[in-house]
């Protein structure tokens, strides 16, 4: 191979060295490259070698790497393919301005689109600090009526705070489905060739029981669990509106007795249902403003339940019982820190809805 290319490239690389303002053309470049990669160099240090030894921009680590991988294939012909010759639309300016207008587009898009291939495209994108990341899930796609909204109640919310602290006053509550089966699909360990376990289908209607949760930043104030086929009314939260005033009346009497706590809770229909605003009118329990398609900013959503479902991950329960039981363990596993944690982080969740104008934050 070389002795074929070797009166070609002696006297004309000896003319280089004598000539240095002469840059190298493709054939010599390629010879250099074919040359380190027969010595068994790597294609970033051929390029360093190469780049030191006749300057600076000589080559690049894409036609390094465009040439190495021709050269793996057992392909040493130091000729341009047809094609190969026409200048490529890529730079990495291009590449740049097409991703950032569309950062959903793919390789296989970008590779077409530049007359490239994937890995070529790959190492651009690399070389400009571009990175694929999943999209990350949004509980809504927010109209600017309601980030507006969002802003406005954290704003004020942050004020009011600020003027008159009252996260101590806020009891919160939700509900939830819990799953009797919690097992996620993983991988396993085998030897090569044989098959992994089964797993099978999750149900398309899945077993599974309602919990219902009050607390504040005092602890936990109750929890109840609904019987299979019930669901959440604004009667039956109601009722359990009036034992969790009850109880908190001998958890935390002056609270109840003077300034009276506040609820936090998301706009469900039985929440803000007629009967619900009797029984609140009637125990004198005031209501903290919540927008819409918020639970970044409601404490059971994004704290308590949050750690429920770590909790849970992977246990399987055989029936209501052990599933209660299983609930127990996580409150017993708790301590007062996680609930002062999960009011006084609103603040700055809070903080963080203005900062953003009202989108999410996280």
């Amino acid at each position: 191979m070389f002795n074929k290319y070797s009166h070609l490239f002696t006297a004309n690389i000896i003319m280089e060295k004598e000539n240095p303002k002469k840059s190298l053309d493709y054939y010599h470049i390629h010879f250099l490259l074919l040359h380190e990669f027969k010595l068994g160099n790597k294609a970033d240090q051929a390029v360093a070698n190469i780049n030191r030894a006749w300057g600076p921009g000589t080559t690049s680590r894409t036609t390094a790497y465009d040439w190495y991988e021709k050269f793996a294939r057992g392909d040493t012909s130091l000729e341009e393919k047809e094609g190969r010759g026409r200048k490529s639309k890529l730079s990495d300016e291009a590449l740049k301005e097409v991703v950032e207008a569309n950062p959903r587009t793919t390789l296989c898009a970008l590779a077409t689109l530049f007359e490239v291939d994937k890995s070529t495209i790959s190492r651009h994108l690399a070389a400009i600090g571009k990175v694929r990341k999943l999209e990350k899930w949004i509980p809504h796609e927010l109209t600017e009526n309601q980030k507006l909204r969002r802003f406005e109640v954290a704003s004020s919310l942050l004020l009011r705070n600020k003027t008159e602290p009252f996260l101590n006053r806020i009891i919160t509550c939700d509900e939830k489905w819990i799953l009797y089966n919690n097992r996620k699909r993983s991988g396993q360990w085998v030897n090569k060739g044989e098959p992994a376990g089964h797993f099978p289908k999750q149900d398309l209607y899945p077993k599974k029981i309602m919990v219902t949760v009050w607390w504040s930043a005092a602890g936990l104030i109750q929890y109840s669990f609904l019987q299979p086929g019930e669901t959440i009314t604004a009667e039956s939260y109601s009722a359990q509106l009036a034992v969790c005033h009850q109880k908190l009346a001998k958890m935390q009497p002056a609270l109840v007795n003077r300034k009276g706590p506040i609820l936090l809770h998301d706009n469900a229909r039985p929440h803000v249902g007629l009967v619900t605003q009797r029984k609140l009118a009637e125990l004198g329990i005031e209501v903290l403003p919540h927008p819409a398609y918020s639970p970044d900013i409601a404490p059971t959503d994004y704290h308590f339940f949050k750690h429920l479902d770590n909790f849970l991950t992977g246990k399987i329960f055989d029936n209501q019982e052990a599933l209660q039981e299983g609930f127990m363990d996580l409150i017993a596993s708790t301590t007062p820190s996680f609930y002062r944690t999960g009011i006084e982080s609103l603040v700055e969740r809070w903080a963080m809805i203005v900062d953003a104008n009202g989108n999410y934050f996280d």
